[in-house]
């Protein structure tokens, strides 16, 4: 028996980032889940694709389903933790 701990939450596929990156010009992605990569991803290849191209991933964000799907502006604000490679964050959305 395998026992190997097998992670299940949603994520974008490697080719939904893609295509929001080089189509759609996003500033960068928030999901109410605990990664925007799936949990069946064990390399984080989302996570590269985004942050090679200068974009910005937040998660674990309450209310997201408040926030309207187009016309909202949303502020992260991040304080820089040492060598961390993530963090707390403030996120606010107006519209």
């Amino acid at each position: 028996m395998d026992n190997k701990q097998v992670k299940h939450y949603p994520g974008f596929s490697t080719d939904a980032i893609k295509f929001l990156v080089t189509e759609r010009n996003i500033a960068g992605i928030g999901v109410d889940v605990l990664s925007f990569d799936p949990g069946i991803d064990e390399n984080y290849i989302g996570y590269k694709i985004l942050f090679e191209a200068g974009k910005w991933g937040v998660e674990c964000v309450a209310n997201l389903n408040k926030v309207p799907k187009t016309g909202a502006t949303v502020i992260v604000g991040a304080p820089k933790v040492g060598k961390a490679t993530g963090g707390i964050s403030r996120i606010i959305a107006v519209w």
